[in-house]
């Protein structure tokens, strides 16, 4: 039974290819079959399949157990499986079991180019995993202080990602083996067709043919920068064909076009046994690139550290360039964590230390294996971290020290401290504090500030900083958030005082002496605004996102082309297609609808609403304006709230924090103002009662930078609005103009309590579990549109040319319904719109198109009253034109009469305006009174 109809999942954003053979390639590949149920039968049964006809077979998966018949990629003598045995080998077969996902190896393959058949196994998205015994215990020995050792475990032994591992527990344990529960781990098997084939007979000896192979392995699997299966080093390997469990996920099957992989041309592994000393330093290179990218070569570029209690952002890359040279390790370790310096020192300089990444170690435990050296005492450039084991040989120091801060055996601030640079004077400024030099002094802190790592911005005429917003305990980046925060001046002292050296003359010794930054120069470096030239910081964000260019945006740090701050929280992503398709495309779009299928969307054109939404938000950095994304239904409990919350998981990592309208336009105007302060990525306004609109909303959506009012201030700064706005609000309704400024999504759940409905799927837990994977799927689409040119762009829409280039562009050339539709829906819903329309629709029924002052205007609306009694005795009055008083009353109206001043200002206010082809004019001025005169435009004349 085949079930690849499924299997289609968020991993996979390109649409399955055709079983095509790489390029025009129509050799056939031999292999051997047989059962994995026998140990004695002979391996004969030899088959010859092309590319095509094997990716056929690989992909196929039937349902049971994990049993049957096997593929061997080798051919052998005498139908012996045995290594000695093994001569020629025509494909490659790799299995990945460490959590890489299917887009992952996807884009791992399609960088070098090759063809491959790529297949979950049968203990794909597994949730059990059996080790021995022994290997526990010995584990837990080694560290009996770790949190979660089963976490710490399945990581060092297993290599299974942290996202995989993170929350495992024991769950079984017996004499021989315990049992372990963690998230579902991806499992799959590469197969490559080779350019080559390996053949034994090429080498000396059989055991040298052997070792070439699983060098030759090793060194494919490096290529893809996977965690392997080291059993796939082994010639005689048998590998299972497809098979998954009746009670099992769906599998996933993915067929790359591409090249036979050239697999004896691949640089040699890091771990090369043999390796000159010229190879042995590539290695190391290679293999530092690899871990400071993080796994599965998504390329994260610099290596930097976020400290879990202060938010800060340490660019480690760029401390070691300025101080590397200078820093003392051995001291700072003494000062801080004694206890992990063992008490041995080799040659005089060579300190050993207990391991910091000792938990990747194969056995763990304090072995003389790893040491350090000051600064002061190195021949190379600057400290050393060095650790003999296999699993650390040739890593890059940084990486090392990465995880003493991450473990807190050293602070940031002992990467600064004079004490431990003892051989920098230089690198820290000297300030020196005298009177009548203010200016210099404030001048040379900026310049102190500017020559470190960024830690403080100016936004607006604000000086900055990011800090991390706990929203629950531990240190689960998830349950916190950066956030952008003032930064006041006590605190602009503190990082004063550690970015230079400051004296003054202590004059009872005549000498100069170390003091703190004042805190006067602090208050007066705040305040020199229009004269900053420290970095702006126009936002921060925790994804990948693109760049007004269309370029992608992924390195982690301060990008100083947008001024945006980027920092992954912890979660890796894949990479962005650098050109993706029409194809990959519409395949990442489907990813997107998918997830919305379940909302009860009234058109097409509210749906497209929605998808608008996910692609604004993911992009909202790099759009001049974007128009407020609006979500609507006559009922609570239709999905509005959690749609939003869709986008927002998407965007930033986390469910949407929501304001209200507030009581006043004022009070909403400075709840709004002290979210872009803070530099909120997501504004979300929930639950709208009244009307939506103002002057400032209207300003914020419209406008690059805004003046608004702070709570708890009386000044009005100048920030950036680049912020995503959305609300929702039953039967939601839009004011004035802000009619040309919303998008309208509109939910009809048709019960009358959605509440209570049931589905088989929670998109907002999809969402989460997948956030990293749909990111990369509104950015593929985006910019897939972008490298194609943006073909057959929309009108531009005012205020919103880019948006609408861009994402309704995009949504356009994929067939979707065109969001802006809705726009006049929003108009015709305006209470403002209605009560013009019935004003001037009364007007020109009644006075027509004559000139006509204020007061010749109620006086025909008023005329011709008659009284008539009740039954209650009192009198009621009746007008003629009853409908047209009604709806002077709605403009102009004051206490049951129409104010002729205010009805004055209105037809002021609105003239010139067109609505169902009538529009006011200003006419003669006649004895002091100003007349006034509807006109019909000539296409409502034409109609008429």
């Amino acid at each position: 039974m085949d079930d690849q109809g499924d299997s289609q999942d968020y991993q996979d954003l390109a649409p399955r290819p055709t079983r095509a053979a790489a390029g025009t390639d129509v050799r056939h590949y031999r292999v051997t079959f047989g059962s994995g149920d026998s140990q004695t039968a002979p391996w004969s049964d030899v088959r010859s399949f092309t590319w095509p006809e094997l990716c056929d077979r690989l992909t196929q998966h039937e349902i049971g157990a994990k049993e049957g018949n096997c593929i061997v990629p080798a051919v052998f003598r005498a139908g012996r499986r045995q290594k000695l045995d093994a001569e020629r080998i025509e494909i490659a077969m790799l299995d990945s079991d460490a959590g890489a996902t299917l887009e992952q190896i996807a884009t791992a393959v399609r960088g070098q180019g090759w063809a491959a058949a790529i297949s979950s196994t049968h203990s794909h998205l597994g949730t059990r995993t059996i080790a021995k015994r022994g290997n526990w215990d010995k584990f837990r020995a080694a560290h009996p202080n770790l949190s979660n050792p089963a976490q710490a475990f399945l990581e060092a032994e297993r290599s299974y990602r942290p996202g995989i591992a993170d929350g495992a527990r024991v769950v079984a344990e017996t004499d021989d083996q315990v049992t372990f529960d963690h998230a579902p781990c991806p499992k799959f098997r590469i197969t490559l067709p080779l350019h080559r084939p390996w053949i034994a007979s090429s080498y000396d000896s059989q055991a040298t043919a052997n070792r070439a192979w699983k060098e030759r392995v090793t060194a494919l699997a490096q290529a893809l920068a996977l965690q392997h299966d080291q059993s796939c080093t082994d010639t005689s390997r048998l590998f299972y064909l497809p098979r998954r469990p009746a009670d099992g996920p769906p599998s996933e099957i993915l067929v790359l076009e591409g090249q036979p992989c050239d697999l004896f041309s691949l640089p040699s592994p890091a771990t090369a046994p043999r390796a000159s000393v010229q190879g042995k330093r590539q290695g190391r290179a290679a293999r530092a690139t690899t871990d400071a990218s993080g796994p599965f070569g998504l390329d994260f570029g610099r290596i930097t550290f976020t400290d879990p209690d202060t938010g800060e952002i340490l660019d480690l890359t760029a401390w070691a360039a300025a101080s590397a040279r200078h820093f003392e390790i051995v001291a700072a370790l003494r000062a801080r964590s004694p206890h992990i310096l063992l008490g041995k020192v080799a040659d005089g300089t060579k300190h050993h230390i207990c391991c910091p990444n000792e938990a990747a170690h194969t056995q763990a435990g304090a072995d003389a294996a790893t040491f350090i050296v000051n600064a002061s005492q190195s021949e190379s450039r600057g400290f050393v971290i060095h650790c003999r084991h296999a699993h650390c040989d040739g890593r890059d120091r940084l990486l090392f020290l990465r995880q003493m801060l991450e473990q807190g055996w050293l602070k940031i601030e002992d990467l600064q401290t004079p004490e431990f640079l003892q051989s920098q004077p230089a690198e820290r400024p000297l300030i020196r504090i005298s009177g009548g030099a203010l200016p210099e002094v404030v001048q040379q802190a900026q310049e102190a500030l500017l020559a470190k790592p960024h830690r403080v911005y100016q936004r607006g005429s604000f000086l900055v900083r990011p800090g991390v917003i706990r929203l629950g305990v531990g240190h689960d980046p998830h349950r916190s958030h950066l956030q952008i925060l003032e930064i006041e001046d006590q605190a602009l002292a503190e990082v004063l005082t550690a970015a230079a050296c400051w004296e003054r003359v202590d004059r009872r010794k005549d000498e100069w002496v170390s003091i703190d930054a004042p805190l006067r120069v602090a208050t007066i470096l705040r305040q020199r605004r229009g004269h900053w030239r420290l970095p702006v910081l126009a936002g921060i964000l925790s994804a990948p996102t693109l760049r007004a260019d269309g370029t992608v945006l992924d390195q982690p740090g301060y990008d100083a082309t947008t001024g945006l701050l980027l920092d992954f929280r912890g979660s890796q992503f894949p990479d962005v297609p650098d050109r993706p398709s029409k194809e990959d495309a519409r395949a990442a779009l489907g990813l997107l609808l998918r997830l919305i299928s379940t909302f009860p969307f009234v058109d097409e054109a509210s749906r497209s609403v929605a998808l608008s939404a996910i692609l604004s938000s993911v992009i909202r950095r790099a759009l001049r304006t974007a128009p407020l994304h609006g979500f609507s239904a006559p009922v609570a409990g239709s999905g509005k709230s959690m749609l939003v919350d869709l986008c927002s998981v998407i965007a930033t990592g986390r469910v949407a924090a929501v304001i209200s309208q507030g009581k006043t336009e004022e009070e909403f105007e400075k709840r709004l103002g002290s979210l872009l302060l803070e530099g909120e990525q997501f504004i979300a306004i929930d639950n709208c009662e009244a009307p939506l609109g103002g002057e400032f909303l209207c300003s914020l959506l419209t406008q690059e930078t805004v003046r608004c009012r702070i709570l708890g201030r009386s000044e009005a700064p100048q920030l950036p609005s680049n912020s995503f706005v959305t609300a929702t609000g039953n039967n939601l309704v839009m004011l004035g103009d802000m009619t040309r400024r919303a998008l309208l999504c509109q939910l009809d759940p048709q019960v009358e309590r959605p509440e209570l409905r049931q589905f088989d799927c929670d998109p907002l837990a999809e969402a989460q579990a997948n956030r990293c994977q749909l990111l990369v799927a509104a950015l593929t689409v985006l910019r897939a549109y972008h490298v194609a040119g943006r073909p057959g762009s929309p009108p531009p829409l005012g205020s919103f040319e880019a948006w609408s280039d861009w994402v309704r562009g995009a949504l356009l050339w994929l067939d979707q319904a065109d969001p802006v539709a809705t726009l006049d829906v929003v108009r015709a819903q305006d209470p403002r719109l209605d009560a013009i329309t019935a004003l001037l629709s009364q007007w020109h029924e009644y006075l027509g198109t004559r000139d006509v002052t204020v007061r010749e205007i109620i006086e025909c609306a008023t005329a011709g009253p008659s009284s008539a009694g009740s039954s209650f005795g009192h009198q009621r009055q009746h007008f003629e034109r009853a409908d047209f008083r009604e709806a002077l009353l709605v403009i102009a109206g004051d206490n049951g009469a129409i104010n002729s001043k205010r009805l004055g200002r209105w037809i002021g206010d609105h003239q010139g305006r067109v609505v169902n082809g009538l529009r006011i004019t200003r006419a003669r001025l006649l004895a002091g009174s100003q007349r006034w005169k509807l006109n019909v435009e000539a296409k409502h004349a034409d109609a008429a």
